[in-house]
């Protein structure tokens, strides 16, 4: 081992300096010899380690003979590390390259991942896995991260047609125009960067080039949701699509105006978003959607017929649909994503970049 991390040491060393160059050589051939299960060659080794105990020595006879003593475990441990290190910078590089993120565990923890809200896989801890009895599960989680990070690769390389992942009942910002092509955004109400997205796409242009359709996706947390009310919000987006407000004046279908008074941006104060997600109850958000369809143009027996629609088995049903079209064929794991033009992003989009398309 004392030869491989020689190598390691003095191949780092020799890219900054040729001086370093020929003990890199020695240690490589030394490292052949071992991997072909031959000694490793004893001059060099010997050599090595008496200029670095010897150096040692003029300092501390103790210190020194404690290094010589326990060298190879020292080079053990620091090889081990060595690989372990390269390893988790190779599979950090293709995290970032399949999702976006070097981190697929906690897609926010990483700097590199952009604007997203993180649909985190579940990874489960030394301390969870001793308790249940799933230890071989946590040995081998890295492993299935990476086979799964390899087998996604494709889906980086691959045309994505958005016509191919619409929802069941399909909404567009604007009436169909066959003569454009189709973009598709998958949102989760409740995550503060896909009402950045669909500012971006408004203000572009996007929604007059472009059909665009969204995905409901509400990002499930274990037995829960990532924001309180984005299953309710969701529920109520779904029920309002194929109605027409009574009262109402606006050109876009009320599912799209409910998505955009959601959205908005007050004059002054609190968003709207963020009072769903950490001021109201599931109660008071119920009475908001209310409010919203009032504002949208939906009378009384209306918005009544819209509420008893978010809170029926089939509205939920279409949820589902749309949740398994971004799970089991989109696949990402990162909210928003956008697939337009063939590309997908898993993450906002800029306004500037969107006004290329």
């Amino acid at each position: 081992m004392f030869c491989i991390a020689a190598f390691i040491v003095f191949a780092v060393l020799a890219i900054f300096s040729a001086t370093f160059r020929p003990f890199a050589a020695k240690a490589w051939h030394c490292v052949i010899r071992r991997i072909s299960f031959r000694p490793c060659d004893i001059d060099f080794s010997e050599e090595l380690k008496g200029k670095i105990v010897g150096k040692l020595f003029r300092y501390s006879p103790a210190a020194a003979g404690f290094v010589d003593r326990w060298m190879e475990v020292f080079s053990t441990i620091f090889v081990v590390l060595s690989v372990w290190s390269l390893l988790y910078v190779a599979s950090s590089g293709l995290y970032l390259y399949v999702y976006g993120t070097c981190n697929p565990g906690n897609v926010e923890s990483c700097t590199l991942s952009g604007d997203a809200c993180g649909v985190n896989q579940t990874q489960i801890s030394f301390v969870s896995a001793v308790k249940t009895g799933q230890l071989g599960t946590w040995a081998a989680g890295p492993f299935t991260r990476v086979y799964e990070a390899v087998i996604r690769v494709p889906d980086r390389l691959k045309s994505w047609e958005a016509e191919k992942y619409l929802a069941p009942e399909a909404s567009y910002y604007r009436p169909f125009d066959p003569k454009k092509p189709v973009a598709i955004e998958i949102i989760d109400p409740g995550c503060r960067f896909c009402k950045k997205l669909t500012g971006n796409l408004e203000r572009s242009g996007i929604t007059e080039r472009y059909n665009l359709s969204y995905l409901l996706y509400p990002i499930p947390v274990e037995n829960d949701y990532k924001f309180p009310n984005s299953l309710l919000m969701a529920r109520y987006i779904e029920a309002a699509k194929n109605m027409q407000p009574a009262n109402g004046t606006s050109p876009l279908p009320a599912d799209w105006q409910l998505i955009k008074k959601i959205f908005a941006d007050p004059a002054t104060g609190i968003d709207l978003q963020t009072k769903f997600n950490i001021g109201f109850s599931s109660a008071e958000a119920e009475d908001q959607l209310k409010v919203l369809l009032k504002e949208i143009g939906f009378t009384d027996s209306q918005i009544l017929l819209v509420a008893e629609k978010a809170d029926s088995p089939v509205t939920l049903a279409q949820i589902k649909k749309e949740q398994a079209i971004v799970e089991n064929e989109v696949r990402t794991i990162k909210i928003p994503t956008l697939l337009i033009s063939g590309r997908r992003f898993d993450q906002v989009v800029s306004e500037e970049k969107l006004r290329e398309f």
